[in-house]
C-alpha cells in the first residue's frame, strides 16, 4: 500500500510540471474576487509589464494605468491576434480603445458579459458612474450613478443616487441619517434600479434606501 501511494505522489507531482497539463480548473478568476461587478464573465488574468489583460471567450481586454489621468486606458482586442502571448500586443490591433477621459471621467474596467463592456468612473468611494457600451453595435446604452451591482440573466440591479430635494427625504425613511451628519458623513438616498441589457430599458421599481457616504 505504501508503494502504491509514493507510485501516485510520483505521478501527481510529474503532471504539475508537464506543459499543457493543470489538475486546477479553467484557471479563471471570479468576476467579484477580481474587483469587477458580480455577475459579469469570469476572467483568466494575466499581470503584464504596462498592465493587466483579462482575458475571456470572445475578448480580450487590456488596461494601462493612463499618464495624463488618474484611471485606465482600455484596449480589446479579439482572442485570436494574442495568439497565447496577451502581453505583447500592438495596439493598432485593437478593435476598440477607450481612454481615460474619453467618457467625462476616470476609467476603470469592470466586466465583460456576452457582447457587453462595463466600465467604471470615479475618483471616489460615492457618486461612481457606470457605462456599459454595446460591443456590436458599438454605441453607450447606459450611463449613470450607481452602487451595490448585480448582474443576473442580464439584468443590472444597482441603487442610483437621488438628488436630496426635500421631497426626497420626506419620502425616504433614514432614521440614522442625523447621526451620519454628525459624525461628518453624507447621507445618500437611492432608488433600485433594473436595466435590461438586450432591450437597453430601465425596469420599474419601488424600493428605496439610505446609507451614509463620504
Amino acid at each position: 500500500m505504501l508503494e502504491v501511494m509514493r507510485t501516485a505522489q510520483l505521478l501527481l507531482i510529474i503532471m504539475l510540471f508537464l506543459p499543457g497539463c493543470t489538475l486546477s480548473n479553467n484557471g479563471t478568476t471570479s468576476a467579484k474576487k477580481a474587483g469587477l461587478i458580480s455577475g459579469t464573465e469570469n476572467p483568466v488574468i494575466k499581470e503584464c509589464a504596462k498592465g493587466t489583460a483579462y482575458i475571456y471567450k470572445d475578448y480580450e481586454i487590456h488596461v494601462e494605468p493612463s499618464p495624463e489621468h488618474q484611471g485606465m486606458n482600455i484596449f480589446l482586442y479579439s482572442p485570436e491576434i494574442s495568439n497565447g502571448n496577451p502581453c505583447n500586443l500592438d495596439r493598432a490591433t485593437a478593435s476598440h480603445i477607450i481612454g481615460t477621459g474619453e467618457t467625462e471621467g476616470n476609467n476603470f474596467f469592470a466586466g465583460v458579459y456576452e457582447n457587453y463592456l462595463f466600465i467604471d468612473q470615479g475618483t471616489g468611494p460615492d457618486h461612481r458612474i457606470l457605462s456599459i457600451y454595446d460591443l456590436t453595435q458599438k454605441k453607450l446604452i447606459l450611463f449613470t450613478e450607481y452602487s451595490a451591482p448585480d448582474l443576473k440573466d442580464g439584468i443590472l440591479t444597482y441603487y442610483k443616487t437621488l438628488v436630496p430635494d426635500p421631497d426626497v427625504i420626506k419620502n425616504i425613511p433614514c432614521p440614522d441619517a442625523k447621526k451620519w451628519t454628525d459624525q461628518g458623513l453624507t447621507v445618500l438616498y437611492e432608488r433600485k434600479e433594473k436595466f435590461t441589457l438586450k432591450s437597453e430599458k430601465i425596469l420599474p421599481v419601488r424600493d428605496h434606501r439610505c446609507r451614509a457616504g463620504q
